[in-house]
């Protein structure tokens, strides 16, 4: 099997901002009743009870935690099937879109229902700082989807926030690329699951944004898909224009969507962009 250069290049940068292991932190009382905390603040009530059962299969890698050291979980979903990819799922990079991390937690509690080709992992809520603050930002106002360690971040991030954004503090990017916790954490997970495929979760425009290859489209009723671009500091762009991993933004609108029909059209649309990205996963971290 070919090997893909590309991972190669990206433990580079990712072993520049974290150590060079992954550790698994221990989960105890306290990680579950912190998740069903996380649960109750971002599922709707007739779901929490349901969504709750997220939380006693939890894990956490030693160094996610956020700013002001709330722990931030995720859930792994294996799969054997030779065909299936491996697709990391991050929920609420912006701590004030609430459906995103409950849409999140919904796609981690069906997958122990369903027979799935993928390998999956789920992290609902990156940012839970921002959770509790109501904040787009983490604890120190940084927004996180700018904060990733493009190849251009030293020389566009501040600049293109300054002149597209206008200084706007919502959109702050860091004083440097990987500066926040949170931002290591989505790199550890990087290091460690090596994904594929890559879905992040947002609200409110009811879109789908896709970075990756030229696609034909499937059909989805609830959203349209759009390619509307990327920018210095973003998921999309460290992961699809600097590390050809494909990457999807679901963009939710004010209320919820078929979940169940959207994560079983990602699951077909990842093995197929991934198949069309012309990488082979031998060469892993």
């Amino acid at each position: 099997e070919m090997s893909f250069p590309g991972y190669r290049q990206l433990a580079l940068i990712v072993s520049v901002f974290i150590a060079s292991t992954s550790v698994r932190a221990a989960v105890d009382a306290s990680d579950e009743a912190q998740c069903a905390e996380v649960v109750t603040s971002v599922g709707r009530a007739p779901h929490r009870a349901r969504l709750k059962d997220f939380c006693k299969s939890i894990k956490r890698l030693e160094t996610c935690q956020s700013t002001e050291g709330r722990p931030i979980h995720h859930a792994d979903s294996g799969a054997e099937d030779p065909r299936g990819k491996r697709i990391l799922v991050i929920g609420m990079i912006h701590g004030d879109e609430p459906l995103a991390g409950e849409m999140a937690l919904e796609w981690a509690e069906r997958l122990h229902s369903i027979d799935h080709r993928n390998s999956w992992r789920v992290i609902p809520l990156l940012t839970p700082d921002g959770l509790k603050r109501k904040t787009r930002g983490n604890a120190a106002g940084v927004d996180l989807n700018r904060n990733f360690p493009t190849k251009d971040w030293n020389a566009e991030a501040l600049g293109f926030w300054k002149r597209t954004a206008k200084e706007d503090p919502r959109r702050f990017p860091g004083k440097t690329a990987a500066s926040e916790p949170e931002t290591k954490c989505v790199l550890e997970h990087i290091k460690d699951f090596k994904p594929d495929f890559v879905v992040s979760v947002h609200t409110p425009y009811k879109v789908l944004d896709f970075d990756g290859p030229k696609m034909n489209f499937p059909r989805y009723k609830d959203l349209p898909w759009r390619a509307l671009g990327n920018f210095p500091g973003s998921l999309g762009r460290l992961m699809w224009l600097d590390y050809h991993v494909p990457v999807l933004t679901v963009e939710l609108g004010t209320s919820m969507i078929d979940a169940a029909r959207l994560q079983d059209v990602v699951g077909t649309f990842a093995i197929d962009a991934v198949k069309k990205s012309g990488q082979k996963t031998a060469d892993r971290l």
